[in-house]
């Protein structure tokens, strides 16, 4: 292959660029390839009208290439630096990325553990409370199936308790609907009776006026039988007592015989209706009694501090012996053997029997308007009772004028009582004082024991008046044996059987009443079942 010879051409003018060109032999297509290819590169302008010249002939043209040439390569290699300036921060920048990235994704890596971790962890909680959960919700589920067994069980119970009860209501308007009858006869032969107890008072203040003439006459008598002189004067002085004598015994015969026999079912109804208002007068009593002195019992043990074992000595000592006769040697042992700080309920059951052994008395007693039936009874033994219920009359009327004023009665009976209280608390182990304790029980409680007082002498007023004979208010004793026949456990707890040889009484805690009646039918009725407290009760408290 033929290659052609460059050369350049020029124009006419010596400002015109020179043009490179081929020449060659044969215009083929390659050579012409090869200019077009050159004519590109060059950056000279093609001038129609410019002079070939030839390449080696003009050497200021080739000075211009070069220049030209160098020009190009300089700026080739600027731009290339640039470009490697430029590709080389581009791959510190890709580096800086990736390493940032590669951080990234080790954090991102251990952040997945962590919660990898984590899931695991919830899940394992979750499966342990679903399990402590599934086990809570079966013994709520079994609780719930007792409690409910337990529920129907209780209203089983309180539906029969509810039928019992009301059986017992109907029966009780049955028997009050009677008593009601029966009340409302009693009531009709109570005013027939106090009509005629009217007449038989009126005959009564006649007798005790001729027998206060009586006193008065043979007063006279005895000074005229010291006037000797006066023989005349004490001669009629003696037919005027010998006629008085006689005219008090025709009154007492005339009274005796003004009071009519009661017929025999009279005489029961009034019974029945004055024995009913002292049991229920007793009754009351025995409930104010218990509600005071278990008031009275936590009151001081929250007052005073008490000691075991705190006085010397055991029954022998005097303070033991004077409050063991009274309420029991048993009672006394465990009052100074236990604590009563907690649970004061020995000191409430020795309250209990003391006031009810003195209250017994006191309801007993001739003083205060007891009594006088059976000392009416007792001195005309052998009567009638026509003649006994006359005589009662006359020594009730004749006994007013020694009778005491009811408040000194109350008030000596109030002290008696708070001393023998005092005497208690000493013996349990308080550690006051006896005075200190008689002012704290008269300032705290003198208001209550002088109604419990008032209550008692109003019942006595009661079965004195009463027509009804043999009525006895009764306290059982310490140490017997207890008998349900005719007492009661106040302090049953269910748990011991009282019928045996070795149960024995620790103290009384109520006032019975019971009804005495002579001749061939005679005996005791219990109107009132006396209550006790048995030894079996200490059983359950603590040392």
């Amino acid at each position: 292959m033929t290659w052609g010879v460059p050369y350049w051409t020029l124009s006419s003018t010596s400002t015109a660029r020179p043009v490179l060109t081929m020449q060659t032999g044969s215009q083929n297509p390659t050579q012409a390839e090869h200019r077009t290819e050159w004519e590109e590169v060059s950056p000279v302008f093609v001038d129609g009208d410019a002079d070939i010249v030839s390449l080696d002939g003009s050497k200021t043209h080739d000075d211009m290439q070069v220049l030209h040439l160098t020009k190009l390569l300089d700026e080739a290699k600027q731009e290339n630096r640039r470009f490697e300036e430029q590709v080389q921060s581009l791959l510190n920048q890709s580096m800086t990325e990736t390493s940032s990235l590669q951080a990234k994704i080790a954090e991102l890596r251990q952040r997945n553990k962590e919660a990898l971790a984590e899931c695991e962890r919830t899940k394992k909680e979750k499966e342990d409370m679903v399990t402590v959960l599934t086990k809570k919700n079966d013994v709520i589920k079994a609780t719930l199936q007792q409690q409910n067994q337990e529920m129907r069980q209780a209203l089983e119970e309180l539906n029969r308790s509810t039928a019992h009860a009301q059986a017992e209501l109907l029966d009780a308007r049955s028997s009050m609907l009677v008593y009601r009858q029966q009340l409302s006869q009693s009531s009709a032969q109570l005013e027939s009776l106090r009509k005629e107890q009217a007449a038989r008072m009126s005959l009564t203040d006649r007798v005790a006026a001729l027998e206060a003439e009586l006193v008065a006459r043979d007063t006279e008598l005895a000074e005229m039988k010291k006037l000797s002189s006066q023989a005349t004067s004490a001669n009629a002085a003696r037919n005027d007592s010998t006629a008085l004598t006689q005219e008090f015994n025709n009154l007492r015969t005339l009274l005796a015989n003004c009071i009519p026999e009661r017929l025999a079912g009279g005489a029961n109804t009034s019974m029945m209706s004055s024995s009913n208002e002292v049991v229920s007068a007793l009754r009351k009593l025995n409930s104010d009694i218990h509600q005071d002195v278990t008031f009275m019992a936590e009151s001081m043990a929250d007052s005073f501090g008490f000691e075991k074992g705190r006085v010397e000595g055991n029954e022998e000592t005097a303070l033991f012996q004077q409050v063991g006769m009274t309420i029991g040697a048993g009672l006394v042992h465990f009052l100074g053997a236990k604590s009563h700080s907690e649970d004061p309920i020995l000191i409430q059951i020795a309250f209990q029997a003391y006031i009810s052994q003195y209250l017994c008395w006191l309801l007993t007693s001739w003083i205060t308007g007891g009594g006088k039936e059976k000392l009416g009874t007792a001195d005309q033994s052998g009567t009638t009772q026509t003649i006994s219920t006359a005589w009662s009359a006359l020594v009730q009327i004749l006994s007013k004028h020694i009778q005491p004023d009811d408040a000194q009665l109350c008030s000596a009976a109030a002290s008696k009582i708070i001393a023998g209280l005092a005497d208690i608390l000493l013996v349990a182990g308080c550690n006051a004082t006896r005075p200190q304790l008689c002012d704290a029980l008269k300032h705290k409680f003198s208001e209550k024991i002088s109604l419990l007082a008032k209550s008692g002498m109003r019942i006595n007023k009661l079965i004195g008046n009463s027509a009804d004979r043999g009525l006895d208010v009764v306290v059982i004793k310490p140490a017997t044996v207890f008998d349900s026949t005719c007492m009661d456990d106040g302090y049953d707890d269910g748990e011991h059987d009282k019928d045996t040889a070795n149960n024995r009484i620790l103290c009384p805690t109520d006032i019975g009443l019971w009804q005495r009646s002579k001749g061939v039918n005679g005996g005791v009725r219990i109107l009132l079942k006396p209550k006790i407290a048995l030894e079996s009760v200490v059983d359950n408290l603590d040392d």
